[in-house]
């Protein structure tokens, strides 16, 4: 529905208070004691916030067990984003009665997507809520810096995305078993963090590979799932010497020159041993089709690589010279999947546009089809 009145500003202020008053008449006819799952998701802003705040207060007293409020703008454009909704810092007065302490102690996942929120807020919750194990933070802000420290600390999974003034993160509980931050350079410090299986972390332009993945590199041994985000220059590809012994399942997620090759990816990839699955995520900047590589990178067997994901292939020469390298190098291979859906709109609505570019790209991916081993299976999306 909201897609559809996107263009329309008054048709969207209208569509707006229909939410409101829709989701004002489910709470007013809900008669339970308790909510499983709160979940808000509309293009609301500041000036809804008494209602948001309602809502919010009224699942909680409800003893909700997850809340999301997903309030992110249609479209995503919307810098700067001078309207969001705020978490009240007041509200942590009433949170700290001791009725209404009781009833957020059910709490297990929260999740907040362009909404204002503190730091002092989410550590609030954090710590005062005993099973709370997933906390997602997108576009915030107002968040500048987060502790998740103790042993009493019982989240196991933490997003982080797109908090562009957010300065420091510190992780000390052996709770936490995923680590997911996108975003400008912070201060990271992870210690005492013995379940730590999955991390995923990178940013945008200015953003050095080095410094981000500095902090968890001490944590590596253990990681089963790697996702790197970067854009593709000379320093970034400058990966460290490491190994990744219990990796099962690495991730590029990278903007690149469509002249730049792409096989100095393969160096992470040689680094896990034990690699079972491979996906590149890739948006691409056009400067030309001619295959630009800074230096040789010798070839390495995969021998336990199973499945390559290409997502968001466009038929670009560099795509080609890396699916080839893996149909070649990965013995063991069993699937390559080619999907032409830039990243950036996996699932979002705007997935299904842009129809006769993907026809195009899938025309393209039929290239591999010469190259495809036996018992290999192409699969183009």
């Amino acid at each position: 529905m909201l897609w559809n009145v996107k263009k329309d500003p008054a048709t969207l202020e209208e569509e707006r208070y229909n939410y409101i008053n829709w989701v004002n008449d489910v709470l007013d006819s809900h008669m339970g004691l308790c909510i499983n799952e709160f979940r808000l998701c509309f293009e609301l802003r500041n000036s809804h916030g008494s209602f948001i705040t309602h809502w919010i207060f009224t699942a909680l007293a409800k003893k909700v067990q997850k809340l999301e409020l997903n309030l992110h703008p249609v479209g995503g454009g919307f810098w700067p984003p001078l309207e969001l909704y705020a978490f009240p810092p007041e509200c942590l007065k009433l949170f700290r009665s001791p009725r209404t302490l009781s009833n957020i102690k059910s709490l297990r996942s929260l999740c907040l997507d362009a909404v204002n929120v503190s730091g002092e807020v989410l550590e609030f919750f954090i710590y005062s809520c005993p099973l709370l194990a997933r906390l997602r933070v997108v576009f915030s802000l107002d968040l500048l810096s987060l502790k998740v420290v103790g042993s009493s600390v019982k989240l196991k999974y933490l997003d982080i995305c797109y908090c562009y003034f957010m300065e420091e993160v510190e992780i000390s509980a052996p709770s936490v078993r995923s680590f997911k931050y996108y975003g400008p350079e912070i201060k990271l410090r992870m210690e005492n963090v013995p379940q730590l299986l999955d991390i995923s972390i990178g940013g945008g332009y200015g953003v050095r590979m080095k410094h981000a993945i500095s902090p968890i590199m001490s944590y590596f041994h253990q990681l089963e799932t790697l996702e790197l985000g970067f854009v593709l220059n000379a320093e970034n590809m400058q990966f460290p010497q490491c190994e990744l012994p219990k990796l099962r399942h690495l991730t590029f997620n990278v903007l690149a020159f469509s002249s730049k090759s792409l096989l100095g990816l393969s160096c992470m990839m040689e680094a896990s041993t034990f690699l079972q699955k491979f996906t590149l995520k890739l948006q691409t900047v056009y400067v030309g089709s001619e295959i630009v590589s800074e230096r040789k990178f010798r070839d390495c067997l995969h021998q336990h690589l199973k499945v390559v994901e290409l997502i968001g292939f466009v038929g670009l020469p560099i795509e080609l010279e890396l699916a080839f390298y893996l149909l070649k190098s990965a013995t063991t291979l069993e699937k390559m999947i080619v999907d032409p859906t830039p990243p950036a709109v996996l699932g979002t609505p705007w997935e299904f546009e842009n129809y006769k570019k993907k026809q195009a790209a899938r025309s393209c991916a039929k290239e591999l089809e010469p190259k495809i081993p036996k018992g290999v299976e192409l699969v183009i999306l």
